[in-house]
């Protein structure tokens, strides 16, 4: 088996491409393990480099070296393909997906146990023609998170500062926008604050959206939240953030399926695993391709016992 290492020299704080080489052959080669290690140069070139080795058909693991960004990117890549699987080793200053995988996921950081670790199917969600692993959005989170690009750029402007530039600007410019939306068949409209379509359950740095999402049950967990007011919003994102949104019924419509589509009043930003997708139209669905993940062997992505399956309020066996 081949071990690709996507090296994202974008990802945190600082290019540390050199110094994850130095670590990956302090580790790897005592173990004889073969392995290659390529720096990204562009956006999207780790999708070509993923893509390149799945297609040789020979058997190999991928290792996206960065964030939430560069998985979703190997992710893209390797989808489809049976002889390849992905997986996250973290150095990037989201990792979202890894968030489910509990007290688990601080193995992720060490390679022995992603190089000796086990895979499973991951169902994908196709987001107009973009494949993601974890989390859809459009609406005032998308708006927010995507924002912060723009403030990071300015001197002295630390991560945190960016998101409360991008609240505070999106808070003036307001929260709820009309939209029509069609899920599975079922059709809403008016004003709404955020739609959101989960196959994994964080994003934005650690919100909470759906406790109950599992990548590999064939099925998707849909949030409609209705239009609030300024006054509102700070009781909606704490809640939403904890995974308590069922809690607002008057406000959090939940739904499970396979498909939701979105008219938006204009162009608008939307999150694919936290990278940016400008439409007016968005069609999320469950896609034909899967993908394999390796996980640290013993860990799951299971929800914690006790976390309600259903709206209906069955609990997950």
């Amino acid at each position: 088996m081949k071990h690709l290492f996507v090296l994202n020299p974008s990802a945190g704080q600082y290019d540390r491409s050199q110094e994850m080489i130095a670590r990956l052959a302090d580790t790897l080669d005592p173990l004889g393990v073969a392995w290659e290690a390529r720096v990204t140069d562009y956006p999207g070139h780790a999708v070509e480099l993923a893509r390149a080795a799945a297609e040789t058909g020979e058997s190999v693991r991928i290792y996206a070296c960065g964030g939430d960004g560069t998985l979703n990117e190997v992710v893209n890549g390797a989808a489809g393909y049976p002889n390849a699987a992905v997986t996250q080793y973290p150095c990037g200053s989201g990792n979202d997906f890894l968030r489910l995988f509990g007290q688990d996921r601080g193995r992720f950081y060490d390679l022995k146990e992603l190089v000796y670790g086990d895979q499973a199917a991951a169902d994908l969600m196709d987001c107009n023609g973009r494949l993601s692993l974890n989390i859809c959005s459009v609406g005032f989170d998308a708006r927010i998170g995507l924002g912060m690009a723009q403030f990071r750029r300015y001197p002295m402007v630390s991560g945190p500062m960016a998101y409360q530039l991008s609240l505070v600007k999106n808070l003036i410019a307001g929260i709820a926008r009309p939209y029509e939306v069609e899920v599975d068949g079922e059709t809403f409209a008016g004003d709404f604050s955020l739609l959101c379509a989960c196959n994994g359950r964080y994003y934005g740095g650690g919100f909470h959206p759906s406790p109950r999402a599992v990548p590999d049950d064939g099925v998707l967990e849909f949030l409609l939240v209705k239009g609030v007011s300024r006054l509102t919003v700070a009781r909606l994102v704490k809640l939403y953030a904890a995974g308590r949104a069922e809690e607002i019924p008057e406000l959090v419509i939940l739904r499970r399926g396979r498909s939701m589509k979105v008219r938006c009043d204009r162009l608008s930003m939307v999150n694919v695993d936290g990278e940016r997708l400008d439409t007016d139209e968005l069609s999320i669905a469950l896609s034909a391709k899967k993908v394999n993940f390796v996980i640290p062997r013993g860990a799951s992505w299971a929800p914690a016992s006790g976390v309600k399956n259903e709206i209906s309020g069955e609990k997950k066996r």
